[in-house]
């Protein structure tokens, strides 16, 4: 009996030593990546661009959403909120959807009628595709400034 308890109190250390040093956030060195997205000449709002390495280079998929300006920051999946990305080459892909009303309408559970809404881009589908969009970026040490002006 005294062997199982020394047992199992040896696996619930290493358990506990385990995720301590396992939960630790490892801290990505990313370089400052900002920029304005604009469709057609004008700032585009609530979009969502995505940054995504190229085959073969460094880099860490990373995302941003820009403001009312069409501004926006770059963050590393597994960095700090606006802190960047790490140097490479990436494919860069971008969306922007708002949800438009069907026409239909469906009964809650609750028995009020609800308006079915479905998403819409508001630019042109291939930019949300990184092979299809033709945009690319190449994040290098220091500020890095990508603007993009998307067109019909």
């Amino acid at each position: 009996m005294k062997n199982i308890t020394v047992a199992l109190s040896l696996v619930f250390l290493f358990l506990l030593f385990g995720m301590e040093t396992g939960c630790k956030k490892r801290v990505l060195k990313t370089e400052a990546v900002s920029g304005v997205i604009t469709y057609n000449g004008e700032p585009l709002a609530n979009a969502q661009i995505n940054f995504s390495p190229v085959s073969g280079s460094e880099g860490t998929p990373s995302y941003g959403k820009t403001n009312e300006k069409g501004e926006y920051k770059l963050q590393a999946l597994l960095g700090n909120p606006d802190a960047g990305t790490t140097p490479g080459k990436y494919q860069v892909s971008i969306s922007c959807i708002e949800m438009v009303p069907t026409g239909k309408t469906i009964t809650s559970s609750e028995g009020e009628e609800q308006e079915i809404m479905e998403p819409k881009s508001l630019i042109p589908k291939y930019y949300e595709n990184f092979d299809k969009s033709g945009l690319t970026a190449e994040v290098v040490k220091g500020e890095n400034v990508f603007n993009f002006d998307l067109k019909d």
